[in-house]
C-alpha cells in the first residue's frame, strides 16, 4: 500500500513536470555597445602623456599623442596649480616586431606558394591620477596582423616587416580608444526563446538584429504573458537585454528587478551588474559630450567636424536634458551623431513626460 501510494506522488509529479512549459534558452553573439572606460575620469581633465617604454616606443608615443588631440583631451606637458584632473598615460611596450614565417606550399593543382609574414605588439597602458597615484585603468594591447603573397609557380617575396609593424601599432592604438571613445564588442548573450508567450518572436528578431522590432515585442510580451510565473520572468528578462543593446540601460535594470521567478539567477545577476557598469560610464559619457563640444568650439576651424563616436538614444538625450544642457547643444549633437531613436507613441510620450522639449523631439524625428 505504501509503496502504491508513493508511486502515485511520482507519477503526479512526472506530470506536473510534463505540464509545465520548458524554459528555452539560447546564446547568441551580438554587437553590444559598451561607453569609453574613462568617461567619468576624463571629464575636464588634463592629460600628461608620461613615459612609453620598449621597442618602437617613439613612433607608438607619436601616434598615441596625435589620436588624444583628434579626440578633443587636452595634453599638458605637467600639471597646473589650481587643476584638480590631471591623469598620466604610459605604456610598456613588451614585443613590437615582424617575422616571415616559414615557406608554405598550399595543396591542390598547382600547388601555391605562400610566404607570409606576421607582425606582433605587446603592450599594457597604464592611467593613473596624477595627484593620487591611483590606477584609473590598466589595458593590455595586443596585435597579431599577418600578411601573405602568393605564387602558382615559385615561392614569392615575403611581406616587408616594416609594413607589418606599422599595422600592428595601429591596430594596438584602436584598442587605446576604448578608454577615451565608445565601443562596439562582440559577446555572447543568453536570451530566452521559449514557445509560450511569443518569446520565439522576439528571439527571432534578436537574431535577425532588428532591434527597435525587439523592443516592441519584448514589451508586448510583458503584458500578455502572465499564465506562468516563470514565463512572465523569461519575458522580462528577454525585454532587459532588449533594452541594453539599445542602451537604454535604466529601462533594462528596471525589466530585470522584475525577473525573480527566472531558474537561472546567476544569468541575471551578471546582466545587471554588467548593465549597472555601462549605466555608470554611460552618464559619465553625457557629461564627457559636452566638455567634448565645447572644446572643439574653441578649437580653430577643423578640417574636418571630430565625431564622439556615441550611439544617441532616447536614454541619452532625457539625461542631457535632465542634466540642464542647453538645448541648442543638444540639437547640435543630435544633428552630427548616429542614433537608435525609438519613436513609437508610447516612446513620445516618455519623451514629454520627463520634459524633453518639442524642439529636440522634432530633431529626433526628422534625424531617424
Amino acid at each position: 500500500m505504501r509503496r502504491r501510494f508513493r508511486c502515485s506522488i511520482i507519477s503526479a509529479l512526472l506530470l506536473l513536470i510534463a505540464a509545465s512549459p520548458a524554459m528555452g534558452q539560447k546564446k547568441l553573439q551580438v554587437k553590444m555597445p559598451h561607453p569609453a572606460i574613462l568617461g567619468e575620469s576624463l571629464i575636464g581633465a588634463r592629460v600628461i602623456l608620461g613615459q612609453v617604454t620598449g621597442r618602437c616606443s617613439q613612433e607608438f608615443s607619436d601616434l598615441l599623442r596625435q589620436d588624444l588631440r583628434a579626440h578633443g583631451i587636452p595634453l599638458v606637458a605637467q600639471a597646473e596649480p589650481g587643476i584638480t584632473a590631471v591623469v598620466t598615460v604610459s605604456v610598456d611596450i613588451s614585443e613590437c616586431q615582424a617575422l616571415p614565417d616559414q615557406a608554405i606550399i598550399g595543396s591542390g593543382l598547382p600547388a601555391m606558394h605562400i610566404s607570409r609574414t606576421a607582425g606582433h605588439f605587446l603592450a599594457v597602458l597604464h592611467v593613473k591620477d596624477f595627484w593620487s597615484g591611483d590606477e584609473l585603468a590598466a589595458q593590455t594591447l595586443r596585435a597579431d596582423p599577418s600578411k601573405q603573397n602568393e605564387s602558382p609557380s615559385t615561392q614569392p617575396e615575403w611581406p616587408a616587416p616594416s609594413d607589418l609593424i606599422v599595422t600592428a601599432r595601429l591596430q594596438a592604438l584602436g584598442q587605446t580608444r576604448r578608454l577615451y571613445e565608445p565601443w562596439i564588442d562582440t559577446e555572447e548573450v543568453q536570451f530566452m526563446d521559449d514557445k509560450d508567450c511569443n518569446l520565439r518572436a522576439a528571439f527571432d528578431l534578436f537574431k535577425a538584429a532588428d532591434y527597435k522590432g525587439l523592443l516592441q515585442v519584448a514589451r508586448a510580451n510583458t503584458e500578455s504573458c502572465n499564465a506562468n510565473p516563470k514565463t512572465i520572468a523569461a519575458a522580462w528578462y528577454d525585454l532587459g537585454i532588449a533594452y541594453m543593446v539599445m542602451q537604454n540601460y535604466a529601462g533594462a535594470l528596471a525589466a530585470f528587478g522584475k525577473t525573480g521567478k527566472l531558474r537561472d539567477s546567476r544569468m541575471v545577476t551578471e546582466a545587471i551588474a554588467q548593465c549597472q557598469t555601462n549605466k555608470s560610464l554611460a552618464e559619465a559619457l553625457a557629461r564627457h559630450v559636452v566638455a567634448w563640444e565645447k572644446q572643439t568650439q574653441k578649437d580653430a576651424k577643423p578640417a574636418q567636424p571630430v565625431r564622439t563616436g556615441i550611439i544617441f538614444t532616447n536614454d541619452l538625450v532625457i539625461r542631457l536634458v535632465q542634466g540642464n544642457v542647453a538645448e541648442e547643444d543638444i540639437l547640435k549633437m543630435i544633428a552630427s551623431e548616429i542614433n537608435r531613436f525609438a519613436l513609437g507613441d508610447d516612446d513620445l510620450l516618455k519623451l514629454k513626460q520627463a520634459g524633453v522639449p518639442d524642439a529636440i523631439i522634432a530633431a529626433m524625428q526628422k534625424k531617424k
